[in-house]
């Protein structure tokens, strides 16, 4: 990196660390408990929240199907459907017969034998940094977008793994005096015990500490001597752990099953020895390294849809439907009227000048097509684009968030209908929701 392109990351890392300190900020007032004041019986306060819950969550009509509605905007919102799956499946927009049919193979290539593969590889994380070698990733179980970090460790783990377990199968007691049962119950569970932890450092989703150290910890006990766990215990029921003085080989075939045992107590050791090294990038939230960012932005990005989703669904359960939404006479601009200033902040919430269906599509459609086709063609400046729009959707989110945490619910019959359906439970329980999400989308960047 030349210092000027070192210079210009330092402006950007203080730039991205002053907005990540406004968020917080507002997020501290956004849901202050001081923010309105609580007055009356608390035994009536906690009455009207159980009964506020309950009509939240009640089924309607809308929820069961009969929400009215046009057939093309059925036909339209199902369509939206198909393209958001098909986005997501192959990692990019298709508007033409022509780009369709070049991501569909990008997304599912042939292999060595002519045969299409399974998954969609578009979202893996090449550790060689050729396309070509996509399907050997995904062939080989990486399949959803890790960081390279992650990739590594899988794969490091996945061919130690391979040969211990192969190992483990071969190991055959030389004493008549070995209980069979009770050794294979605890073969079984070495076995087990292995891949599983293989598996949950292939997760999409990055791996669990707590879980690793569970798993750790039935496998090798709680000491870093590799005994106490069950595989120690296979040892000792096998009679082929020399620490107990229980081995005792007469011939080299019995010297070969105890070598063979100790070859296993190796290979875990060398899984923990990975995971080991690994971990301390894990525990990096503060700052990720790019890959790993990427990674929790392509997570984000999904959860968000699903939130946007949610957000609409709420309102249609109300009898907000889609058509009343694209209704000038819902832009979020005429809730200025409403708005009080929020405690302890002297940010302006400008509430933006678009209907509550623009807001809906403009997620949607960062959630769902833009973000994750300029995360995977775009790299670096990629990422960073997603996190500044999730920053400025932050900031839009948060003075309709503001609103609702500061509007008088005393007289909420008697406002419009967009202000009624806003300071619903089921609405701003949804905004809620995405607001936090889209800010620890924007906390992703560098």
């Amino acid at each position: 990196m030349s210092a000027v392109q070192s210079e210009l990351f330092s402006v950007y890392t203080r730039y991205a660390e002053n907005r990540k300190f406004k968020r917080e900020a507002m997020m501290r007032s956004l849901y202050s408990p001081d923010i309105v004041p609580v007055a009356g019986d608390p035994q009536l306060g906690y009455i009207a929240g159980v009964l506020s819950r309950f009509a939240g969550t009640q089924q309607t009509v809308y929820d069961s199907g009969a929400s009215p509605g046009s057939g093309n905007n059925a036909a339209n919102f199902m369509e939206r459907q198909v393209q958001r799956a098909l986005s997501q499946v192959m990692g990019r927009t298709a508007n033409s017969p022509d780009t369709f049919i070049s991501a569909l193979n990008e997304a599912f290539p042939a292999n060595g034998n002519g045969r299409v593969v399974s998954s969609p590889a578009r979202s893996v994380t090449s550790l060689f940094g050729s396309q070509n070698n996509v399907t050997a990733l995904s062939a080989a179980g990486l399949s959803g977008q890790i960081s390279i970090e992650q990739a590594n460790l899988y794969r490091q783990a996945s061919i130690v793994a391979n040969d211990a377990l192969l190992v483990l199968q071969g190991i055959q007691p030389f004493s008549p005096l070995v209980d069979l049962t009770q050794l294979e119950t605890l073969r079984s569970l070495v076995v087990t015990e292995i891949k599983t932890l293989v598996d949950e450092f292939g997760r999409v989703d990055e791996p669990r500490p707590e879980r690793v150290a569970a798993y750790f910890s039935a496998l090798r006990g709680l000491d870093n001597a590799a005994k106490g766990g069950h595989l120690s215990e296979f040892g000792k029921t096998a009679l082929l752990d020399r620490n107990f003085g229980a081995a005792t080989p007469a011939t080299l075939a019995d010297e070969s099953q105890i070598a063979a045992y100790e070859l296993v107590q190796s290979y875990v050791t060398n899984l923990f020895d990975i995971w080991s090294r690994f971990k301390p990038e894990l525990d990096s939230v503060g700052s990720p390294l790019f890959s790993e960012r990427l990674s929790r932005a392509s997570v984000l990005l999904s959860v968000l849809g699903e939130g946007n989703q949610n957000f609409m669904a709420a309102m249609d359960s109300i009898g907000f439907t889609e058509n009343e939404r694209r209704s000038k006479a819902t832009k979020l601009s005429l809730l200025q009227g409403f708005t009080v200033v929020i405690p302890g902040s002297d940010t302006d919430l400008g509430l933006p000048e678009m209907t509550v269906n623009d807001l809906n599509e403009w997620l949607d459609r960062y959630a769902a097509l833009e973000g994750p086709t300029i995360l995977s063609d775009s790299g670096l400046y990629g990422l960073e684009f997603v996190t500044d729009q999730a920053d400025q959707l932050f900031w839009t989110i948060a003075s309709i968030v503001g609103f609702i945490k500061t509007a008088d619910l005393t007289s909420a019959t008697t406002k419009p209908v967009l202000v009624q359906a806003l300071l619903h439970e089921r609405v701003n329980w949804a905004l809620d929701d995405i607001l936090n999400q889209l800010k620890s989308l924007a906390d992703l960047a560098a």
